[in-house]
């Protein structure tokens, strides 16, 4: 049956026409909600770290290595998001309401499926994919709490992810931002009163983290059915039509799934890389996790200002407006580079001091400050390829996303990696300089390819 199409526009929502007007005034309206919304992830994240640093450098190694593992099953759940987001921005920019809410339903019912078989087969391998790593008794034991407690609640990561993701798609940049700021809340105050047992609530340590975090996804999760179930976005839910459309589900699926192969491919490089480095001992991960973190801090709000581009590029190809998108996303890379080239400087001047604050013992110093110098700038060309990859996503065009950052992990970081910190033995310092190249080949990549233009053919 065909769909009724009707102005989307003309609902009560806060978004705004993207397809039309001043491009800057376009981005910057679009941009900043999203990178406010993925910044705000960093406050759980640093508080996170450095509480669990409180506890000592085996907290801290757990934390790190079951974050690795537990990344490795996001990154499958990931790409779920990524298709749904670019089939909602389609429809919003064909002004097309009811295929929009249909394909947000869809992608629910998906993503309850995914994370019901991701969560089973993350319990089933957590305690041998931590004992692979080299984490010892002490780390093994704590890294099996945290994951039990984290992998048990996937259900409402993977939804809190693919609504966040269909949210900006349809260009409701303010609700998705709202969503994890509630979601940030809850998790620091969950974590602190858990962590440390303030209140009435006991010491729970490292699996006090782990339940601040499923309750702050939870939290989020409660206040995205509000908006989809209230009719107060470009998009919504109506449990009058709860009947699963297969035919729909294989077009969501078939559009994420290369980005599902290539996140979580990406979270299993950043596995094998975790068992290089544990190698050289419970400081190293320590340090390694530390500087691990403040890279991805770094770039969260790169990770907005991607998502910005993603959804300027499908709500303008569905106006049938391919030039302006390739113009949206180029602006949206230079805006990117400049912040990085900034960031990149403080790391770079304050890396010593910034691990410190995570935990001052001087080996772990040592480690992560080395790792902030190297890779810090490579973070700049890094940024780009993020802003550009997420373009290619919310054209549908997700194949080439694939393919550069597997040759680039999997061609490069990983052999890289291996050769400078065992052949030549570099040590801890070989994982760095590997990581930076292979960051540096994914940008010029992404823009080469970005610039071919085949991306603005895509049919969704």
């Amino acid at each position: 049956m065909k769909e009724t199409v009707t102005n989307v526009g003309s609902s009560r929502s806060t978004g705004h026409d993207l397809t039309s007007g001043n491009l800057h005034r376009g981005i910057c309206r679009l941009a900043l909600p999203m990178i406010l919304e993925m910044s705000v992830l960093n406050v759980p994240r640093l508080l996170d770290a450095w509480w669990v640093g409180k506890l000592g450098s085996a907290a801290l190694a757990a934390v790190t290595i079951s974050a690795a593992v537990r990344w490795v099953i996001n990154g499958m759940a990931n790409g779920l998001g990524v298709g749904g987001m670019a089939v909602i921005a389609r429809r919003v920019g064909a002004r097309d309401r009811a295929a929009a809410q249909r394909a947000v339903w869809q992608t629910i019912l998906l993503g309850v499926a995914i994370s019901a078989l991701l969560s089973g087969l993350g319990l089933l391998l957590a305690r041998p994919m931590l004992a692979l790593l080299g984490a010892g008794p002490r780390v093994l034991a704590l890294g099996i709490s945290y994951l039990r407690i984290t992998l048990g609640g996937l259900v409402v990561l993977v939804l809190q992810c693919a609504i966040n993701s269909m949210l900006r798609g349809a260009g409701e940049a303010r609700l998705a931002m709202s969503v994890l700021f509630v979601h940030s809340a809850v998790a620091v105050a969950s974590e602190w009163a858990l962590i440390f047992g303030r209140g009435p609530f006991p010491a729970l340590g490292v699996v006090g983290a782990a339940w601040g975090n499923v309750l702050g996804l939870s939290a989020g999760l409660a206040l995205q059915a509000v908006i989809l179930l209230r009719g107060k976005a470009r998009i919504g839910i109506c449990l009058c039509d709860r009947k699963p459309d297969l035919g729909l589900m294989g077009q969501i699926v078939r559009i994420g799934l290369p980005s599902m192969v290539q996140m979580t491919l990406r979270s299993a490089s950043r596995l094998i890389v975790m068992g290089l480095v544990g190698v050289h001992g419970t400081h190293a991960v320590a340090g390694y996790g530390v500087a691990d973190r403040l890279l991805l801090v770094a770039t969260v709000p790169g990770f907005g200002l991607g998502n910005a581009a993603g959804t300027l590029v499908g709500q303008n190809l569905g106006a049938r407006k391919p030039d302006r998108a390739e113009r949206n996303t180029w602006w949206v890379s230079a805006y990117a580079a400049g912040y990085m080239t900034i960031v990149a400087a403080l790391l770079f001047i304050f890396a010593r001091p910034l691990i410190g604050v995570f935990d001052p013992t001087p080996q772990v110093v040592e480690i992560g400050a080395e790792g902030l110098r190297i890779v810090a700038p490579a973070l700049i060309p890094a940024i780009v390829g993020r802003v550009l990859a997420r373009g290619f996503d919310g054209a549908g065009d997700t194949t080439p996303a694939m393919t550069i950052n597997l040759l680039t992990l999997w061609g490069m970081e990983l052999p890289l990696t291996y050769g400078l910190s065992r052949r030549l033995d570099l040590g801890v310092a070989g994982l760095w300089w590997g990581r930076a190249l292979a960051h540096l080949a994914n940008g010029m990549l992404f823009a080469v390819w970005f610039r071919l233009g085949r991306w603005k053919r895509r049919e969704v």
